[in-house]
């Protein structure tokens, strides 16, 4: 007796937003089998209407049959199935294609089913046909076409007595690999069926369901957006290897295909920043501040420009640009940041028409938030001196003459 079996455990890639499909699915199979098995013909409903039957087909329980299961075994294997793929695929392709590639892949395997079961085993077709194989198989193969690239991890068990050979554990494996030996061995139990002339499991709802997935992801587009990911996932990949150089290279070629990822102009200004070329890091991180500013994500523009004011001395924006981030940081009572954004730009940029309010703001910050008037007054002292001529200047002044007033602060504690 020889056996091989595995069992996926997880993904190297991940959902970036909550897969409220996919959850919906695996809670609708659970509940309908806890329905159909424990109390298949109730007062009100009868679920056993939900199954295919190939000797009298409709579209509606072409779909239905695909939220009832005939074991707690047969239910988890799909389960398993949907939750682990499903999770990063409705990410890329979004909840609704998702929920399409389900509802296809499920009635087109019911067909493909009732064709091959009609040509081969006629007999068969009074055999109802229920489970959700052919909508997951359409997920996977959705999945092989969107994310190829990625790796998924798998707990196996090897026997071969005869060899001396037990060997069980857990590894990564190319998804390519993984899915197209998946999909040849429901291709060979099928071709086993059709050859003894029996139809017993639909493992043909597998090769349509498949088939199914995969033409619907190409019909998306979603080749051409994974291989702008693939790049992305080689960067992240060389990145954590210490290549620097490859991983710059695997940025450049997928910001060639999306030029407006945030995230990606980041990640290759730390791959230069690494390598040591904070030149190119800077126009980098610059364009990852505008792009996320853009896009209405005030935090993360800021949380970029924070990073490149750790890598890069000097860093500074495009003035406009430099001037609403720092302000940005000043709304949300980030002080210190924001004191550290103003003083670079004094420092880029100290012939701006803005300097003046810059130097403002900041003994603003320094007196009121960092409790720092000595600092404060430097900063007005300076507007005065050197922006005489600006309509600030004469605030300042004021602000000069009555922090001298005040004299020096008291140290906390002391008694007046």
């Amino acid at each position: 007796m020889y056996v091989f079996y595995y069992v996926p455990l997880g993904l190297d890639v991940g959902a970036r937003k909550r897969p409220f499909v996919t959850y919906f699915l695996a809670v609708s199979c659970i509940i309908l089998y806890i329905l159909y098995r424990y109390k298949p013909v109730g007062t009100w409903w009868d679920f056993s209407l939900l199954i295919f039957q190939p000797g009298a087909p409709t579209i509606a329980t072409a779909i239905t049959h695909a939220f009832l299961h005939g074991g707690w075994l047969h239910l988890i294997g799909n389960i398993v199935y949907l939750i682990i793929f499903g999770r990063p695929l409705e990410d890329r392709l979004g909840s609704f294609r998702f929920y399409i590639v389900f509802t296809a892949a499920a009635a087109v395997g019911a067909y493909t089913h009732l064709v091959l079961t009609a040509i081969y085993s006629p007999e068969y077709l009074q055999y109802g046909v229920i489970g959700a194989s052919g909508a997951t198989s359409g997920i996977l193969g959705a999945y092989l076409v969107r994310l190829h690239f990625s790796r998924v991890r798998v707990g196996y068990w090897i026997f071969m007595p005869l060899q001396g050979v037990n060997r069980a554990g857990r590894t990564y494996v190319p998804v390519v690999f993984a899915i197209l030996f998946w999909f040849a061995l429901q291709g060979v139990r099928t071709m086993m069926q059709l050859g003894t002339g029996g139809m017993r499991i639909a493992y043909s709802v597998h090769l349509g369901g498949f088939a199914t997935g995969a033409l619907l992801a190409l019909g998306f587009g979603a080749l051409a957006r994974a291989r702008a990911e693939r790049h992305l996932f080689a960067a992240q990949r060389r990145f954590e290897a210490a290549d620097w150089f490859g991983a710059q290279a695997e940025y450049v070629e997928h910001l060639a295909i999306d030029s407006g990822n945030a995230e990606a102009h980041a990640g290759l200004a730390r791959a230069y920043v690494a390598a040591g070329d904070r030149v190119r890091s800077r126009g980098s991180y610059a364009a990852a501040v505008r792009i996320s500013a853009e896009k209405g994500a005030r935090d993360e523009a800021e949380a970029y420009f924070e990073e490149a004011a750790r890598h890069i001395p000097n860093f500074a924006l495009p003035e406009p640009l430099h001037i609403d981030i720092a302000c940005g940081m000043e709304r949300t009572l980030k002080y210190r940041s924001a004191m550290n954004a103003y003083e670079r730009f004094v420092w880029n940029y100290p012939l701006s028409k803005d300097a003046p309010f810059v130097l403002l703001r900041m003994a603003v910050i320094l007196e009121k938030r960092l409790e720092k008037p000595g600092e404060a007054l430097a900063c007005y002292a300076r507007l005065a001196g050197e922006y005489a001529s600006d309509q600030w200047a004469e605030y300042a002044q004021g602000e000069i003459a009555r922090l001298g007033r005040a004299g020096p602060p008291i140290p906390a504690g002391a008694k007046k």
